[in-house]
């Protein structure tokens, strides 16, 4: 009778051990490799940022993207054509010049500290399909860029800024259905019982007719994630592999509830908003620079006019220089969503023990720092720190104390589900 009790009473526990009555989760302490992966990565961060502004910064002050310009001239007589043939060898030497730096962060380092199962083959595969996506793409906005600076040398800014929406939402169309696949092979879940509960879950947050997809990250890293994705036919709910072998059922899907809050809370709309308003800002501030820099000093880099394409590396030069500047913005904006996005996970699902357990095992994972420094939170991350989103994660339970929920009304009660 005894052990039946104590059975009941085991069983009792773990049934209501994700809703009201558990112990908080410890926030753990970090490994001696998460302090040195956390400080190596602040250094790195600095590094590469330095690192984009020199590279610009050679090519247009040894005269070099004058030189090219000229070049191209010679070639091509039509400005489209100059213009495309400039974009693309100016691109392919700034991915040459990028390329140890890259090797070095994307994987030498992760290898070094047991992150990455990537082969040196698939790592260089990566990169070569990622230069041709990405110089394509940017031959693209080149041709877009220039061509508003010749027909609006003095709005170019505000037209090229707004069009941050629409081609962002052009991205966000195409991307999980024609690029990401170039990387990484994308299969519908084949889990059944976990597919069936994160599609009830997805239908109580009013997201119908989602599709499930794995997602072999496995082949390159030993990190865990999950997200979101896609607009209209493209839209998908998509885990990583890594995350499934990582993870307990529960700990999964109180990370499906925090990604269906983002949709649900819209969260990519006004990031989309956010990001064009920054962008607007960003390229007024590149454009008064550049135009006070040219009226100085136009004979030490061979043009005098931003109308000209040798002034590409002075945009970029710019634009990454004042993007870091003002990127806590940005970061401080995205941190909230993400809170917002715990809530909504947490009073969909009502997992705090499995999300605190879960963002452990993340911890450790993924080598995470769990109390970074002010610097790290404004300029490196825009997610709350892991110890303070474990700490949430122990306290918020506002349905234990009859009190009404923040997202309640997104909710689908079960007769509206019938």
């Amino acid at each position: 009778m005894i052990k039946w009790l104590g059975l009941f009473l085991l069983l009792g526990i773990r049934l209501f051990a994700d809703d009201c009555v558990y112990n908080p989760v410890a926030v753990p302490p970090p490994t001696p490799e998460a302090i040195s992966f956390y400080k190596t990565g602040n250094f790195l961060w600095a590094v590469d940022f330095l690192y984009s502004l020199v590279v610009p910064a050679l090519l247009l002050f040894t005269g070099f993207s004058a030189k090219l310009r000229r070049f191209c001239h010679r070639i091509c007589s039509k400005w489209f054509w100059q213009v495309g043939l400039f974009s693309l060898l100016f691109l392919l030497i700034v991915a040459l010049l990028n390329l140890p730096l890259d090797f070095y962060s994307s994987y030498m380092r992760p290898h070094s500290y047991g992150m990455s199962t990537q082969s040196l083959g698939r790592w260089f595969h990566h990169f070569l399909t990622e230069t041709g996506v990405s110089t394509v793409l940017g031959i693209i906005l080149v041709w877009i860029l220039y061509g508003m600076i010749r027909k609006s040398p003095k709005r170019w800014w505000l037209y090229f800024g707004l069009l941050t929406f629409p081609l962002t939402v052009f991205l966000v169309i195409i991307q999980p259905i024609w690029i990401a696949p170039l990387f990484n092979t994308f299969r519908p879940m084949e889990d059944i019982p976990l597919k069936e509960k994160i599609l009830s879950l997805a239908d109580r947050a009013g997201i119908h007719g989602s599709r499930i997809y794995v997602v072999d990250m496995s082949a390159d890293t030993k990190a865990m994630n999950a997200y979101v994705t896609g607009i209209g036919t493209s839209k998908r709910i998509v885990l990583w592999d890594t995350t499934i072998q990582g993870l307990d059922e529960n700990e999964i899907l109180f990370v499906m509830g925090h990604e269906m809050g983002h949709y649900v809370l819209n969260h990519m709309w006004w990031g989309l908003l956010i990001t064009t308003l920054l962008s607007l800002v960003t390229f007024f501030l590149v454009y008064l620079l550049a135009e006070g820099y040219l009226k100085r000093r136009p004979k030490r880099i061979g043009f005098d006019t931003l109308s000209d394409v040798a002034s590409l590396p002075l945009i970029l030069f710019l634009y990454t220089f004042i993007s870091v500047l003002i990127s806590p913005l940005w970061n401080l904006y995205s941190q909230s969503k993400e809170h917002e996005a715990d809530t909504f996970g947490l009073e969909l699902t009502h997992l705090n023990h499995a999300a605190a357990t879960g963002f452990v095992k993340l911890q450790y994972n993924n080598l995470g720092y769990p109390w970074p420094g002010e610097f790290y939170m404004l300029f490196r991350t825009g997610h709350p720190s892991i110890g303070a989103r474990i700490t949430f994660f122990n306290n918020y339970k506002p349905w234990c104390e009859d009190k009404p929920l923040k997202y309640g009304k997104d909710f689908m009660s079960s007769e509206e589900l019938q």
